[in-house]
């Protein structure tokens, strides 16, 4: 009950500031302690997240692909350390790269997704999976197989087409018939982008306000990052994981156990808040997700997010403290007060010690806003809000994220220093250009 309290303290603030925008499930041995929606799923016509909106979960994705690898092992249909040209003939290379490999990121394949025109182009046009292929079979590997860790979709746009081949299903197919229906999950399937999905939310991102993200063609990301889902189904999922209902117990460990670093087979197991964790993050156009299992403490805690500036890797750790009654900083109060002083505090700054990083200070319509680079260096626009002020210091906060901007001054009124605090509490120090 006092954790429920706890949660229902922090969530409320959150909420109230408008921090949360997606949908979110809590869960602490078996009882479900919050499984609610918040902000939007469609901006255009006022439409709330809800526990039951679907989401595009982008790299969650290669959890359902590493399972289904694994049925086709337990079937013998393949052995997880087949090399690759076995199932794909004309692969190059493809004697010396195994499935593992490619479960585990460890093939030396160059991620298709880290090409230079990727992000600019690529992403944006159709493709089969095999013209996907195409585009890197031919490349020099990073190095050889099985020497060291590097995150590859390519690997898992190989092990699609290994399920394929295999099964005799497309991959949609396959998930849907061996996974989704044994276990009742209605709600997940393969996103093509063409046809319609019901209560699927649409994805944002952030200038000012909500706006589109960029557009990425469905037709390719497959079995590397192409579902969507429900916070309910994939605790559907979770559960599963933790009994014999699509593998056996023996490949379940073998699935969770870490090859190089800490990647196991479509999930990352780390120690988390002095505790093991089994957990993976995934983004797509305007979509970010995160889903923590602590199977020994019998926690879930299942973030989807249609809005990709929400931190929801900070934000589910935040709950996962609160669970285990750790210490949480709750954010302040959003009322807006009134400031009147906005011309004297605009401009470029800088972070201290690391001048490449340009934070902007600006109006627009009688409104400050902040504009700072974020994941991957793109640049995002957040309106300031201020909520404190005296002759000491001005707070202002961020919306839709939780960071703070805080002027403070000399007795004569002067800034004599900005100070810049993200959504994990780390403070810069700013200095104006």
């Amino acid at each position: 009950m006092i954790t429920e309290k706890r949660i229902g303290r922090w969530i409320e603030r959150y909420e109230e500031n408008g921090y949360l925008n997606g949908s979110i499930l809590i869960a602490s041995n078996e009882n479900i302690l919050l499984n609610k929606g918040f902000g939007m799923a469609n901006w255009e016509h006022a439409i709330p997240n809800k526990p039951t909106t679907k989401f595009r979960i982008g790299s969650l994705t290669k959890s359902f692909t590493s399972i289904a690898i694994f049925q086709l092992h337990e079937k013998r249909k393949l052995c997880i350390d087949d090399c690759i040209g076995k199932h794909l003939p004309n692969y190059p290379q493809g004697e010396k790269i195994t499935i593992y490999h490619c479960l585990t990121n460890t093939s030396g394949i160059p991620n298709y997704a880290s090409f230079p025109d990727f992000w600019s182009k690529t992403m944006r046009l159709p493709m089969t999976l095999h013209q996907l292929i195409d585009s890197f079979k031919h490349l020099e590997l990073n190095f050889e197989p099985g020497e060291k860790f590097e995150y590859s979709n390519s690997g898992y746009a190989l092990l699609t087409a290994i399920i394929e081949q295999v099964s005799g299903m497309s991959y949609a197919e396959y998930i849907q018939e061996n996974i989704c229906r044994p276990l009742g999950m209605n709600n997940t399937g393969c996103d093509d982008g063409v046809k319609i999905v019901a209560n699927l939310a649409s994805g944002y991102s952030l200038w000012e306000n909500p706006i589109h993200s960029v557009y990425s063609d469905l037709s390719f990301p497959l079995g590397a990052y192409g579902l969507y889902s429900t916070t309910e189904d994939l605790f559907l999922l979770d559960q599963a994981l933790k009994s014999s209902q699509l593998l056996s117990k023996e490949l379940i460990e073998k699935m969770f156990t870490p090859n190089l670093s800490s990647y196991a087979s479509g999930w990352v197991v780390s120690d988390m808040l002095g505790r093991k964790c089994m957990h993976h993050f995934g983004d797509i156009s305007g979509f970010c997700s995160n889903f923590l299992r602590f199977v020994d403490e019998q926690v879930t805690i299942i973030f989807l997010s249609n809005m990709n500036v929400t931190p929801i890797t900070h934000l589910t750790q935040e709950m996962a403290k609160l669970i285990f009654d750790e210490h949480v900083t709750l954010p302040l109060s959003s009322q807006s007060i009134k400031f009147t002083n906005t011309e004297h505090i605009t401009g470029k700054y800088f972070i201290e010690n690391d001048e490449s990083k340009i934070l902007d200070i600006s109006i627009k319509n009688g409104e400050l806003y902040l504009t700072v680079p974020k994941m991957y260096g793109v640049l995002y626009k957040f309106k300031l809000v201020p909520v404190s002020h005296s002759a000491s210091k001005t707070t202002f906060l961020t919306e839709m994220i939780n960071e703070q901007v805080i002027f403070h001054y000399s007795l004569s009124g002067e800034i004599v220093d900005v100070e810049y605090k993200d959504f994990i509490e780390k403070n810069y120090k700013l200095i104006k250009t």
